[in-house]
C-alpha cells in the first residue's frame, strides 16, 4: 500500500513462481495478483531446440490459482523431472 490512508489501494502480494524442467521443455507458472486485484495464472515454456509459448488466465483467487498450479506440475512432470 503506497498511503495508508488511501481506502482504494490494497497491498499486492508477491508473485508464486515455479520452475520445472522435464526432457523436452522448460517450464515457468507464475501465479500473481494485478494492481486491481485479480489473480493471474502464467505459463511460459521454453523447447529444448529454442521454441518459446506460453499463455496466461485470470483466476478467482489465490487458492484456485495454487490448485491449477499444483495440477500442472503434477501433468507436466513425469516421474523423472524435476522442479527448482
Amino acid at each position: 500500500m503506497i498511503d495508508p490512508a488511501d481506502s482504494r489501494t490494497l497491498p499486492l502480494q508477491k508473485p508464486t513462481r515455479v520452475h520445472f524442467t522435464t526432457d523436452a521443455r522448460i517450464y515457468t507458472v507464475v501465479l500473481d495478483q494485478d494492481l486491481l486485484g485479480d489473480w493471474r495464472l502464467t505459463q511460459s515454456w521454453l523447447t529444448r531446440n529454442g521454441k518459446r509459448g506460453g499463455k496466461s488466465q485470470l483466476v478467482e483467487s489465490f487458492a484456485e490459482g495454487m490448485a491449477l498450479l499444483e495440477k500442472i506440475a503434477k501433468n507436466r512432470l513425469p516421474e523423472t523431472g524435476q522442479m527448482a
